[in-house]
């Protein structure tokens, strides 16, 4: 084989091998961008993980999507979102994060009564989006 052809072979693995990666490092980065953190927990707060048991948590733990967080009477909690947005949950209240994607926070409101502040959205395409049994309300761009 000649020089030029083993140089061009290599390269041309090192772009597969480049281009690859960027598609399989590129879901789990947004899943990394998408978890947020419990800002504020004051009183007895639990939280549900992929529909197993409710456990209690504290200020600093991860929510990810699909979790439940639920406050008993006389507790708040408040989740902040990785964009900077943020929703405080009253005291005898559930929500479900039900989407946290770079591009798409979606809240479900199940129980109660929950505060939320949108800040600035990443990009045009960008979506909050609160659901409740009887409506739906959104913030796009």
């Amino acid at each position: 084989m000649s020089r030029s052809r083993a140089i061009a072979t290599v390269v041309l693995v090192a772009l597969a091998l480049g281009f690859g990666s960027s598609l399989v490092l590129g879901p789990e980065a947004d899943a990394l961008v998408s978890n947020s953190t419990l800002t504020m927990v004051d009183g007895a707060v639990s939280v549900r993980h992929d529909g197993s048991a409710f456990s209690s948590v504290r200020e600093g733990d991860v929510i990810a999507a699909g979790d439940t967080v639920r406050t008993e009477r006389g507790a708040a909690a408040e989740i902040t979102y990785f964009d900077g947005s943020s929703v405080r949950v009253d005291s005898a209240s559930q929500i479900v994060a039900s989407s946290l994607r770079t591009s798409d926070v979606g809240v479900g409101h199940a129980l109660g009564r929950a505060w939320h502040v949108v800040t600035s959205l990443i990009s045009g395409g960008s979506r909050y989006e609160v659901r409740t049994p009887s409506s739906t309300a959104s913030v796009r761009g």
